[in-house]
């Protein structure tokens, strides 16, 4: 069987390719949130799936098999490649031109295109891939359970409106400087194992405890934050960070935020749910309408804790990987 690659964007025009994902069934992450403009969040996913990269960056290919054509849409990461020392890559689709698969559909010819494409990857030094997957899409998933890769994480994402205050307050405050060794610490020594770095045997347990150190650095020294809660105390050792999103707000119609990374230690114990609870309306109080989280599945506690705030349930999310 003929297998043909051509590079995506340089045969295919933009809109073309955004009405092949469109017509593929690609939504945008946060299409779970009713009342979010979908079309929209699917504009910001496609722009971001389709923006210029550098041709070392670029592994996105049309690939014919047979009479079938697929997109692949493979990016390396180059700030991932520098700190894990190794060449590392991001599959954000694999797209059959035309008709989507159906759902028992055999998904050799589309293990094919991917293998393919993961073979001019590894020439060009990527011997790590990262690839989310959404649990409705069987198709896709048979085709990287067929082409080797492996579950390492299965995600939930939960939502809710944030309409009052709570009614228990607690002292709490915006992170700063000073408190950066001391939550660094914390990110470092309360290992959740179930995350995508920890549970990967890939990723030594020295990176992945440097990575989470990392995370808290970026957040409150150079901005990959807007914000980070913590008690109201000397040498904190709870957190949770939060991203605004405030330059989709208007294109959501949807004041949308998120809290994203937390840990607390036993000299705290219990503040979770309380500093859930404060994050929530800080982000209220900055004009914030709803919030969404992610955790693994296997996160009871952290669940819990959601739905004791009113959370809900939105959808799940496989995350992949596979060694070239």
């Amino acid at each position: 069987m003929g297998i043909e690659l051509t590079p995506l964007l340089s045969t295919h025009a933009s809109q073309l390719l955004r009405a092949g994902l469109t017509d593929a069934g690609v939504e945008g992450p946060h299409a779970f949130i009713r009342g979010l403009d979908a079309e929209y969040d699917r504009t910001v996913l496609l722009d971001q799936w389709l923006r210029p990269l550098s041709p070392e960056e670029d592994l996105r290919y049309s690939v014919r098999v047979a009479d079938q054509e697929f997109w692949i849409l493979l990016e390396r990461l180059p700030w991932d490649s520098g700190f894990f020392s190794r060449g590392m890559a991001r599959l954000n689709a694999v797209v059959r031109v035309g008709a989507p698969p159906g759902l028992r559909e055999d998904a050799g010819p589309a293990a094919m295109a991917l293998d393919a494409v993961l073979a001019v990857a590894g020439t060009g030094g990527v011997d790590y891939v990262l690839a989310p997957a959404s649990p409705n899409d069987l198709h896709g998933l048979r085709t990287l359970s067929s082409t080797g890769f492996e579950l390492i994480e299965t995600r939930c994402h939960y939502h809710r409106a944030l309409v009052a205050a709570p009614e228990k307050r607690h002292a709490s405050r915006l992170a700063g400087p000073q408190d950066v060794a001391s939550l660094a610490r914390t990110a470092r020594e309360m290992v959740n194992p179930f995350d995508r770095f920890h549970a990967d045997v890939a990723i030594s347990d020295q990176d992945a405890d440097r990575m989470m150190e990392r995370w808290i650095h970026a957040s409150i020294l150079e901005g990959f934050a807007d914000a980070t809660l913590v008690p109201d105390v000397s040498e904190p050792e709870a957190f949770c960070t939060a991203k605004y999103h405030r330059e989709h707000w208007e294109g959501w119609n949807l004041r949308l935020a998120q809290p994203v990374l937390s840990a607390v230690s036993p000299r705290h114990k219990g503040w979770y749910v309380r500093i859930i609870s404060e994050l929530d309306e800080h982000l209220r109080s900055i004009g914030a309408e709803h919030s969404f989280l992610i955790t693994q599945i296997t996160n009871n506690a952290v669940i819990r804790s959601w739905e004791k705030l009113g959370y809900q349930f939105g959808k799940g999310e496989h995350i992949f990987r596979k060694l070239l």
